[in-house]
């Protein structure tokens, strides 16, 4: 059957047709040349959403709450110090080695050590009082985000978020930015009990979606986690490396998400 019977038959059906829905149908039905992928896996954080600079915020508003006589350099320095997670705690909840609240009060902890604040964890309630109001207000989406989803949807390719927070946290971001209906597949270190790097959790993202991992290109800020992680799965994976630094003799794939259509391009 053509496109323009396939069209006639949905409007005499009473279905509205607008250009991109005919864009999207092409696509899929394959007549302007093959998909690079039939799925999408895209990160979250520090991919589609700032989350750092929302930690940093965050943080400095939960340490004004504990410590209100700490200057703000040392608020500065605790959320830098919080944020950027030197020692790898996240990466225990990840795992499934520690919950939620444990792993957060541990980056406290070490956050307060570190710039010579004592921590009592009994303050732990008055911190998250500072800290979860702000985080929420201090959501962000990329600017280039939004447009590389879309570009992929015209495309005919699911987008399927995979995330290594928490199924509240990542709600509550998608919600606060008012794109949580946008997406049908969200995956997170609850789905199963642990996060990338474990090829499970890919294998599971591809599987929401009916698609082999081969069919599949990965995409995220993380090299380790979203790209090599996402190839041992037996995925294709796109680096986002917003700085351009690289890392360990690795190029970054793209520098933007306004380059991902272009590099899906290349991916066919």
């Amino acid at each position: 059957m053509e496109i323009t019977d396939l069209v006639g038959t949905a409007v005499r059906s009473g279905v509205t047709w607008g250009a991109d829905a005919v864009r999207r149908l092409r696509a899929r039905s394959g007549f302007d040349g093959p998909r690079p992928c039939h799925v999408l896996v895209l990160d979250v954080d520090d991919t589609l959403i700032d989350t750092a600079a929302a930690m940093r915020t965050a943080a400095r508003a939960g340490a004004l709450e504990v410590w209100p006589q700490s200057s703000a350099a040392d608020r500065e320095r605790f959320g830098e110090h919080f944020s950027g997670d030197p020692e790898g705690i996240f990466a225990r909840y990840t795992a499934g080695e520690l919950r939620f609240h444990e792993m957060r009060k541990a980056r406290i902890a070490t956050a307060a050590s570190d710039v010579g604040l004592v921590w009592e964890s009994r303050r732990y309630r008055r911190f998250c009082s500072g800290y979860d109001p702000a985080f929420a207000a201090a959501q962000r989406l990329y600017p280039d985000a939004m447009a590389a989803v879309q570009a992929a949807e015209r495309w005919g390719i699911t987008v399927v978020l995979l995330t290594n927070s928490s199924n509240s946290a990542t709600r509550m971001k998608l919600q606060v930015l008012g794109v949580s209906e946008r997406f049908e597949h969200v995956v997170t270190t609850d789905t199963l009990g642990f996060g990338k790097p474990d090829p499970r959790i890919f294998e599971h993202a591809c599987a929401l979606a009916g698609a082999a991992p081969a069919d599949c290109i990965a995409v995220g800020d993380n090299y380790a986690n979203d790209v090599a992680a996402a190839r041992d799965a037996g995925l294709r994976g796109l680096w986002l490396d917003r700085s351009g630094r690289g890392i360990g003799g690795e190029p970054p794939s793209i520098r933007a998400l306004s380059e991902l259509p272009a590099a899906l391009s290349r991916a066919v």
